[in-house]
């Protein structure tokens, strides 16, 4: 309301003076002027005609004193030429905008549009203000020092982190996984010859006949493996010679091995593998204290195997020496001589494989491990061929189940401790990959089931060409599940020859 309205509603009145009728409606237009006054302005107190109409209405006052014109004339005179500050609600630009003034001035809240705004626009005034802060800190020269050492700080823990980042990635570069692109198909030609290549461990005896072709790929025509009880080759040394003769005869019938030569592949449990130096060495002989010291048989009952790793030319050689148990080697030799068919020889697994595997893989130290039921021997490899042994007492056995539960990261988990505790002391940390074969293997997972982070199976591994179909041979028997880690040792060991 302006002070044009208030003039028009004196000169009604006036000219309706005698009207009581509208003396009291205007009564109920100052009851209803009262409770709006009362709600929307209060600074309207300041106002000394609005105080005095308050007080004329509080007092309920006669109507004519207080609308007489020579008694207000200055004063009405003065109120026309004076603007009413009225509240900012009621002057708003639009309806919605004096809703949101009122609701404000009386119970003081805002828009939540608006207050994101306001706050938004706190925080950069206050981004701001900080801002010039910081630029003032850089600024002063008293912290120049200390933020150049917080600078250096943050540099070496980026370095470090990148390291730790890049570091894994280095090893696996060092890696050269052999996975050749085979351009033409694995078959027998003019040159081939057939063997035959027996494996024992576990008490389960495999008998393979093998062909190797002109390029040494190895080709796997016909396969048989049989439990052999524990009176006919007890828990190392063969007990009854005969009986074993016998059955391998039979199987040499079966698969038709006449007239092939023999080369038997024993378990990785019955050696044990030591590195010297020449230079520790006083002589090279089974006689030599050095070589006795690590040997774990009595010196009567040990056999030793030496072969020599360097070049000629090297005055500091290298020497591998293989230990076993001497009546071992005698009851299978014996066994063998009642044959009366050509031999080859009787190897260990794992040095052999471990010497393929070494020639791909250019680690600095590589972990080879045999895993069997109830053992698992790990070949630990340094400064190329430095090669030993080492027995653990549990294998895949304690972790395969009936229930179906997959026990397997268990073993995975206990081994790789085992592992960790031999590297450290040497110093050494675990490399890249550790790679698995070995029957145990077999019997704890499937060969589609992946193993866990930092192991490998030697058979993802292709470091031979060599062909296994069992379903396009003519006899492939067996009493295992799976004898995958089979195939690999006598494919691998097989191609040296």
């Amino acid at each position: 309301m302006d002070s044009g309205i208030t003039g028009c509603l004196y000169i009604a009145l006036i000219n309706n003076m005698n009207k009581r009728k509208l003396l009291t409606n205007f009564l109920s237009m100052l009851d209803s002027f009262e409770r709006v006054y009362k709600i929307t302005n209060k600074k309207l107190n300041a106002n000394k005609l609005s105080k005095k109409i308050e007080s004329l209405i509080k007092k309920r006052i006669d109507f004519y004193n207080i609308l007489s014109p020579n008694r207000y004339k200055k004063n009405l005179k003065s109120l026309m030429n004076k603007k009413i500050d009225l509240p900012n609600y009621l002057t708003a630009d639009s309806f919605t905008k004096g809703i949101r003034l009122f609701i404000k001035n009386k119970y003081g809240l805002t828009s939540k549009i608006k207050e994101k705004k306001e706050i938004k626009e706190n925080s950069n005034r206050s981004k701001s203000k900080d801002d010039s802060k910081f630029i003032f800190r850089i600024l002063n020269p008293k912290l120049i020092l200390g933020t150049k050492i917080k600078i250096n700080s943050v540099k070496l823990l980026k370095d470090d982190f990148i390291k730790k980042l890049i570091d894994p990635f280095k090893r696996i570069k060092n890696i050269q996984m052999n996975i050749p692109f085979r351009t033409k198909k694995i078959k027998e030609d003019k040159e081939s010859y057939s063997i035959g290549v027996a494996i024992y461990s576990e008490h389960f005896l495999t008998l393979a006949r093998v062909i190797l072709n002109k390029d040494n790929q190895v080709i796997i025509k016909s396969v048989i493996e049989v439990p052999v009880p524990g009176d006919v080759i007890g828990d190392r040394n063969v007990e009854d010679k005969n009986e074993l003769s016998n059955i391998l005869l039979d199987l040499f019938d079966l698969l038709k091995l006449h007239e092939s030569p023999l080369l038997v592949i024993l378990s990785s449990s019955f050696f044990n593998v030591h590195t010297f130096y020449s230079s520790e060495l006083k002589q090279i002989s089974n006689t030599d204290n050095t070589v006795q010291a690590k040997s774990p048989y009595l010196p009567n009952d040990t056999f030793i195997e030496f072969l020599n790793l360097s070049k000629k030319s090297e005055e500091d050689k290298l020497i591998r020496t293989v230990y076993s148990n001497r009546k071992l080697i005698e009851s299978w030799t014996d066994t063998l001589e009642i044959l009366n068919i050509p031999i080859i020889g009787i190897v260990p697994s794992a040095p052999n494989i471990f010497d393929v595997l070494k020639s791909k893989e250019k680690e600095q130290t590589t972990v080879l491990i045999d895993m069997e039921v109830t053992k698992t021997i790990v070949m630990i490899g340094r400064n190329s061929y430095n090669l030993s042994s080492h027995n653990i007492p549990y294998g895949s056995s304690l972790y395969t189940s009936d229930l179906n539960s997959d026990l397997s990261n268990n073993y995975f988990q206990r081994i790789s401790a085992s592992i960790e505790l031999i590297l450290s002391e040497y110093d050494e940390q675990l490399p890249s990959y550790i790679y698995v074969y070995g029957k145990g293997l077999d019997n704890l997972l499937d060969k589609n089931i992946p193993l866990p982070s930092g192991f490998l199976r030697l058979s993802e591994m292709n470091l031979v060409d060599y062909l296994y179909e069992p379903k396009s041979m003519e006899i492939h028997e067996s009493e295992s599940n799976s004898i995958e880690s089979t195939i690999v040792t006598l494919s691998l060991i097989t191609s040296c020859l």
